[in-house]
């Protein structure tokens, strides 16, 4: 059993401040792991990877890397495991961003079905939200309207409107 406020040398509003830094990376949440053991908020490593949704094993390395290396192996994004760059190819990109300038994508499903017809392939649309999240794109949802909204009738008020 470890005491976390002695082990982890760094004060809780560093590791606050550094969180907010890295925020939507893993280097982020390599961080909030630190910092919700060092506060507290977190007793164990079991606890605080069911908190951050992260298996056991995986917090488990974290914190193993952080005591042998300390703070600096945390904070480099490591593509260890997985494949290194981005899925997106220049088509993809090229063909998302033609569809969201014209606003025909309202829906994460819809993007993520438009890039899988260009070969890149997310297993849910959370994955699509990471990924608008790390190229800061923002969710573009047109104004609600209601079904049984008939355009040619606003278009003829509005004339009316105008004219009075």
């Amino acid at each position: 059993m470890h005491n976390y406020e002695v082990v982890i040398q760094e004060s809780r509003a560093e590791l606050a401040r550094l969180a907010r830094q890295h925020r939507n990376s893993v280097v982020g949440t390599r961080l909030s792991m630190l910092k919700k053991l060092k506060g507290g908020e977190a007793r164990s490593l079991n606890q605080v990877a069911q908190q951050l949704g992260y298996s056991l094993r995986q917090c488990q390395r974290w914190f193993k890397a952080y005591q042998g290396e300390g703070l600096p192996v945390l904070l480099t994004a490591s593509q260890q495991g997985r494949a290194s760059g981005e899925r997106m190819t220049e088509t993809a990109w090229t063909a998302l961003n033609k569809t969201l300038v014209a606003g025909e994508i309202a829906t994460y499903a819809q993007a993520r079905e438009l890039l899988a017809e260009h070969g890149v392939i997310y297993k849910d649309d959370s994955s699509v939200l990471k990924l608008f999240k790390r190229h800061q794109i923002k969710a573009k949802t047109g104004r609600p309207r209601h079904e049984k909204t008939d355009a040619e009738v606003q278009s003829e008020f509005k004339k009316t409107l105008l004219s009075g």
